[in-house]
């Protein structure tokens, strides 16, 4: 899982083959994310500001 706080991004990857991952899903500050057999609440993550704010 990569979290980005300042755009308010998620990305899961899964599916690994060959050193790499063949899955990406992404998604946004605010969903249900499945992440292995958890599921992550994203509702309360804090957002910073961009790079030079």
């Amino acid at each position: 899982m990569i979290v980005d706080p300042r755009t308010g991004t998620i990305e899961v990857h899964s599916d690994p083959c060959c050193g790499r991952y063949a899955r990406k899903d992404p998604y946004i500050y605010g969903d249900e994310v499945p992440f292995g057999s958890w599921t992550v609440t994203t509702s309360e993550f804090h957002r910073y500001g961009r790079l030079g704010e």
